[in-house]
């Protein structure tokens, strides 16, 4: 039996990805075996101790603390950067007065949040907390900003002059067109939180799996470095699969509702006929339909 198109696609992609990851643990194989094990210990010895690790239980309890922080601190931002966006995307005024503030904002070197936010709160779990918030919000604040000012002046125009209420004209034309913009900007930077609020956890927390990372690093523990390094990266790819995918999915179904522009032939009705001549007028050229 054959399969679908779309299943054959699905089969090669994952086919493709486990090859991917088979070559890269057979480069890590090999040379784990040109070096010392207290260098760069073996794939499965790595696994040994990850295997150990969870079954303690530290693995659970350190992903939990890291996971609240990044997502106290995502949603801080996105509340606030929302708010700051749609004020700047709607009134001129707020966006002379807020842009220049959160451009710098965002161009400030991470590394100096991190280190402010160690100088201020020590060592807590507000520290990567706060660098999620100040590292997230301009990110929000100006795509937002951008999905407004992108919104249809038209649609708008023409909705007023049906009287439709303020909620149709949400629903129906500003929330579709700033979906785009603030979903992107959200998933990137609560991929990019993670990573920063390991990176805070690293110099200046006391639990979550950057505390983690560098209790081995100074332990010189680089099995310990690595296991909770694949950890990580397991824990992101499943949040990114299981969770934005499918919301990604759940959020832009309209998109695949929508019709699609085909292509027809003028005059096809007549060149399909029985013995009909092929006609080479203008008639005939390939013309777009919504």
């Amino acid at each position: 039996m054959s399969l679908a198109p779309s299943t054959r696609r699905l089969l090669a992609s994952q086919a493709y990805s486990l090859a991917g990851i088979a070559t890269f643990i057979g480069i890590w194989a090999y040379a784990s075996s040109r070096m010392e094990p207290y260098v760069l210990p073996a794939p499965w010895t790595v696994a040994k101790r990850m295997w150990q690790l969870a079954e303690s239980g530290v693995v659970l309890t350190n992903f939990l603390d890291s996971l609240w922080r990044t997502i106290l601190g995502w949603l801080i931002a996105v509340v606030i950067g929302s708010a700051l966006g749609f004020l700047m995307g709607r009134y001129r005024y707020a966006r002379s007065f807020f842009h220049d503030l959160i451009y710098l904002a965002a161009n400030v070197p991470l590394i100096v949040y991190a280190i402010v936010a160690i100088i201020v709160f020590g060592i807590s779990g507000m520290g990567p907390t706060s660098v999620v918030i100040l590292f997230v919000l301009p990110g929000i604040a100006l795509n937002v900003a951008a999905g407004m000012m992108s919104v249809d002046p038209d649609l708008v125009g023409m909705s007023k002059a049906f009287n439709r209420s303020r909620l149709d004209l949400a629903k129906h034309v500003i929330i579709p067109t700033l979906m785009p913009f603030a979903f992107a900007a959200g998933r990137v930077s609560f991929a990019d939180s993670w990573k920063l609020a390991a990176l805070v956890e690293t110099f200046g927390g006391s639990s979550g799996v950057g505390y983690q990372i560098g209790r081995s690093y100074h332990l010189f523990s680089v099995r310990d470095v690595l296991a909770w390094m694949c950890f990580f990266v397991i824990f992101v790819v499943l949040l990114e699969r299981l969770v934005l995918v499918n919301a990604e999915h759940r959020l832009f179904r309209w998109r695949a509702e929508t019709p699609q522009r085909g292509r027809r032939w003028r005059g096809a009705a007549r060149a399909a006929a029985p013995g009909a001549p092929v006609s080479t007028s203008a008639a005939e050229k390939v013309v777009t339909t919504r």
